[in-house]
């Protein structure tokens, strides 16, 4: 913390005060988002850290998937490296997985789930190249989205005919790129057409590659590769959006959304493994996720005795992740024959909701009040299979297997939430005061169906349970705007997660294995409340954003710890003999941290530099199990981004320079429980570029990892394991090129 004090002491000490007209009028126009408080905001009114991404921000940095989407952004991380199962969710200061609420035009993203060896079902359901801009809230913020939002918020907007057209009737874009990261090709079309009446867009992507390249060098069999397992991958993304507006008061959009992605493995780094005295002599994977979502929007504008606005969205979505596992092995014994088995694990979620919200203008003297008020409903129904396909000895015989297949891990269940929200942003002071209390009523119920599968599949266990609860969240937002260049704020803001059904009702046993898992229906939900306070100081030579926070977690939810029941006897159960799992509840957790960034312009050092500037982010968090004195293994390291950015003023050509840093992790700021491998710190150097050819030709051209740094991100070692720790390595030096031509 004492270098935390001292770099931020230092750039605040060389910031020029800023007085004359012309600099304030060369500033950048503020940023707007809507995550922070359901209306549309500048950042600087917005008691909140909140970073907005833009889809030219997104073809200027060549993002190509939500792990680039937030690559320079310290503090948020997306995790899966040398994973057969890809990319995970977004972790954002330290809390991830479904604690972190994404959402895409509204509609809240698949949930994660994990079980076992062989299903892994993430959240990497989105393609980027259709993202029209990302916002990403910090810390909780249930009071306006209410469960899941524990520990933040990412809001994706995809792209309508509106932000293509810009006035024109017609539009038609081509897109081609490639990476030599994953030797992956891109190609995109868009089409968009319409009038002010009525407007339509279609976009289409289609990426085409390998695996993500490591910086490792064996490239043998089992444990000790270090290379990246052979992959092929394929994925296709469909949007369409048809805008309607009969009226300037009236808008209704139609939207479907649909993404498809098939990854083909040869698991080399599973080759020679013995599991439980079998031998693995191949093991490879077909594995295929699906999302489709169709919305219905309509959106009111005009005076009324209760709303200025009011917005509708309803919608259903349908996500499935399906992940086959084929294997050769040779269990022991000396006159044993060799096997194929085959195993099939399915994961399905599909959401139902609708959402109304409103929005108030009203005056009182000096004093304004926005107020914002709703109701959403949502219902989820959620499904889970394993199937043991067959196993049979290569002399053609069918071996009986030693457990019921198929299985589930959890019954069938069906997920309602019912909420209502107010919130209401006070202006006082002509504007430099704002105040933003806010509250939302959450109630939801589950329930559980034992049908024969789940039945067959867990002989013995206990009845699953329905189980409901409900919750009220509150928030209290400040901003105060000493000038127009300095305001300071904050923020006091509670979360809440409601308990997952595959926590409360998980279900599965393994006699050979020697273990079982089983519900807890006692679980209670996961809250949190936050603090942050933070000053923005701005001017026409840049910017400069710090903040503070603290996260209080209670009832933190611990997936399959030893149960508390058995402790006395090693997590054995008298009964059966098994070790058994069951998910608890852990008393409080804390996280805190700072946060600091901004951009300063070059322009006064040097008139040739117009148009240059420095940017500058760093993160830094820490987190502790209170309850076991441990550490918390979902904190990122102390990191930092660094970069040059020009932009000619011709606006034809320009391009950055970003150098990114990472503290490495050592065995004290790991978990002593964990088996997660330490890390070394590192820098990676980054170039990026662009150049506009004519009005409608463009390149994008990137080279990352310039130094060829050999490095392995703290986020991708919870999958490591017993394996070779480089084959989680980022790629060495490599190169992407995109080609967009625009008609």
């Amino acid at each position: 913390m004492r270098i935390v004090n001292r770099i931020i002491s230092s750039l605040l000490m060389v910031i020029p005060v800023v007085t004359s007209a012309a600099e304030l009028e060369a500033r950048v126009d503020d940023v707007i988002t809507v995550v922070g408080t359901r209306t549309e905001r500048a950042l600087n009114d917005v008691a909140a850290s909140i970073t907005v991404k833009t889809s030219d921000d997104i073809e200027r940095e060549l993002t190509r998937n939500i792990a680039d989407l937030v690559r320079f952004e310290p503090g948020i991380t997306v995790g899966g490296t040398g994973d057969r199962f890809g990319l995970g969710g977004f972790n954002i200061r330290g809390i991830g997985g479904n604690r972190v609420l994404t959402i895409v035009d509204g509609v809240r993203i698949s949930d994660e789930f994990s079980f076992g060896p062989f299903l892994s079902a993430r959240r990497d359901f989105v393609d980027v190249d259709s993202i029209y801009q990302a916002e990403i809230a910090r810390g909780p913020i249930s009071s306006l989205y209410g469960s899941d939002a524990l520990g933040g918020v990412v809001a994706l907007r995809t792209k309508t005919a509106e932000d293509y057209l810009g006035g024109e009737s017609t539009y038609v874009g081509l897109k081609t790129g490639y990476s030599s990261s994953d030797q992956s090709v891109q190609t995109a079309a868009t089409l968009a057409a319409g009038t002010q009446l009525l407007s339509a867009m279609l976009n289409v992507s289609h990426r085409q590659g390998e695996e993500q390249e490591t910086s490792g060098r064996n490239d043998g069999t089992g444990p000790t590769r270090e290379e990246a397992d052979p992959q092929d991958t394929k994925t296709t993304s469909i949007v369409v959006k048809l805008n309607y507006q009969p009226t300037e008061k009236h808008r209704f959009e139609l939207g479907l959304d649909t993404y498809d992605n098939a990854t083909d493995s040869r698991l080399l780094s599973d080759y020679g493994t013995l599991s439980r005295g079998t031998l693995v002599n191949s093991r490879d994977s077909e594995d295929e996720k699906d999302r489709t979502r169709m919305s219905l929007a309509y959106n009111f504008s005009g005076v009324l005795p209760f709303s200025d606005e009011i917005q509708v969205l309803a919608y259903t979505q349908d996500s499935e992740t399906v992940q086959l596992t084929l294997e050769n092995r040779l269990p022991p014994g000396p006159t044993s024959v060799a096997q194929n088995r085959s195993r099939n694990s399915i994961f399905e979620q599909q959401i139902d909701g609708i959402l109304v919200s409103a929005r108030k203008d009203i005056e009182f003297g000096s004093v304004v009040h926005r107020l914002v008020y709703g109701s959403e409903y949502y219902s989820t129904e959620n499904k889970t299979l394993r199937d043991g396909g067959t196993t049979e000895a290569l002399t053609g015989v069918t071996v009986r297997e030693f457990f019921p297949l198929p299985t589930r891990d959890f019954p069938v269940t069906e997920v309602d939430q019912l909420a209502f929200f107010v919130q209401d942003e006070i202006e006082l002071m002509n504007g430099r005061l704002i105040l933003s209390p806010g509250i939302r009523y959450d109630d939801f119920e589950a329930k559980a169906t034992s049908d024969a599968i789940y039945l067959a599949g867990n002989p013995g266990i206990s009845a699953p349970e329905d189980f409901s609860d409900s919750e009220v969240t509150a928030k209290l937002g400040v901003v105060y705007e000493f000038t127009s260049d300095l305001s300071i704020y904050g923020n006091v803001s509670e979360g809440f997660r409601a308990p997952p059904y595959d926590d409360v009702n998980v279900g599965f046993t393994n006699f050979i294995g020697g273990y079982k898992t089983i519900s807890n229906a006692a679980l209670e939900s996961e809250t949190s409340i936050g603090y942050e306070i933070g000053t923005r100081l701005r001017g026409g030579w840049g910017s400069v954003n710090v903040a503070v926070f603290k996260n209080d977690y209670e009832n933190f939810i611990e997936s399959l710890a030893t149960a508390p029941a058995f402790a006395d006897s090693g997590g054995i159960d008298p009964a059966d003999g098994l070790l058994t799992f069951q998910s608890v509840n852990l008393s409080e957790v804390e996280i805190k941290g700072l946060e600091l960034s901004g951009e300063l312009s070059l322009a006064p050092l040097n008139d040739s530099l117009e148009g240059s500037a420095f940017k500058f982010a760093l993160a830094y968090a820490e987190g502790e199990n209170i309850a076991a004195a441990e550490p918390l293994d979902s904190i990122e390291p102390l990191s930092a981004v660094f970069g040059l950015t020009y932009d000619a003023p011709s606006g034809k050509w320009g391009g950055d320079l970003v150098f990114s840093l990472a503290k490495g992790k050592d065995a004290s700021d790991i978990n002593s429980t964990s088996a997660r491998n330490e890390t070394s710190g590192y820098g990676s150097l980054d170039l990026m570029s662009y150049l506009q050819v004519s009005d409608s030709v463009r390149v994008n051209f990137g080279l990352f990892n310039v130094t060829d740094k050999q490095y392995v991100r703290w986020a991708d070692t919870a999958g490591v394991g017993a394996d070779a720790i480089e084959r989680f390595s980022q790629p060495g030096i490599n190169a992407r090129i995109d080609l967009r031509v625009e008609i």
